[in-house]
């Protein structure tokens, strides 16, 4: 018989990573989304982590929350849990004040049963937002969208690059205009690096903004528990925004 297969801690932390995932696809009604101190602290006390190590990881931990990053860095993603189920019927009350986005004729927010998705301006550009409620916790996902971004800086300096570079050209000026389409392209460049990273730490926010309205408002209805009331009339309905 050979012996058990030992899995590195790279390769546990990965394989329960995936399987969380595919949980989370197959909409497994027993799954509940996060895990407390105490979760934890039974975990590592399993596998020989010292309750010291894992109080300073937990104190890491709180400085740079999850954070998963998209190809290239240019979208991130930011999730929270709150202990207690947000009844749908609160969700617009945790949303208040947000600026709804449509996108290509798509609502700008939509809800399904407890999941509510919006796209949401954050003062520097776009966002999406998931916000999910069931099994006694509550999670909100954050996605930023770096496409106003592009808008307003590197596809304008595309634009003038093209211009330039025909203009210039056909005055037999082609190196003058290749200068100017790469300071054109290296001025939109930096600017949409640095309204990207604006971008990043205004969904980061939001997302921390979003978190505390939740444990609020759980707080004030005194629905901390996994009891909750049923309502799932969509958002949209409630809004307004059902036409």
């Amino acid at each position: 018989m050979p012996p058990e297969r030992v899995f590195s801690e790279q390769e546990a932390t990965k394989i329960i990573q995936r399987a969380v995932e595919l949980t989370e696809q197959s909409s497994s009604q027993s799954y509940k989304a996060g895990v407390t101190r105490a979760e934890l602290e039974r975990i590592a006390a399993e596998v020989g982590v010292s309750a010291d190590a894992l109080a300073r990881a937990i104190s890491d931990a709180g400085q740079s929350p999850k954070v998963e990053r998209s190809l290239l860095g240019l979208s991130r993603e930011f999730e929270r849990v709150v202990e207690g189920e947000l009844d749908p019927s609160q969700y617009d009350v945790v949303i208040e004040g947000l600026k709804p986005l449509a996108n290509a004729g798509q609502p700008a927010a939509a809800q399904v049963g407890r999941t509510l998705s919006m796209s949401a301006w954050t003062g520097v550009g776009q966002a999406k937002i998931e916000l999910t409620s069931r099994n006694g916790r509550t999670r909100v996902k954050v996605r930023s969208n770096p496409l106003f971004q592009f808008l307003m800086t590197i596809h304008p300096a595309l634009m003038g690059s093209f211009v330039a570079l025909g203009a210039l050209g056909e005055k037999g000026m082609i190196w003058v205009g290749a200068a100017i389409a790469a300071g054109l392209l290296t001025i939109g460049g930096t600017l949409f690096s640095m309204l990207t990273r604006k971008g990043h730490a205004k969904a980061e926010k939001l997302a921390d903004d979003l978190r505390e309205r939740i444990a609020n408002t759980l707080s004030e209805s005194g629905n901390t528990g996994t009891d909750s009331v049923t309502s799932e009339e969509p958002l949209v309905q409630r809004l307004g925004q059902g036409s």
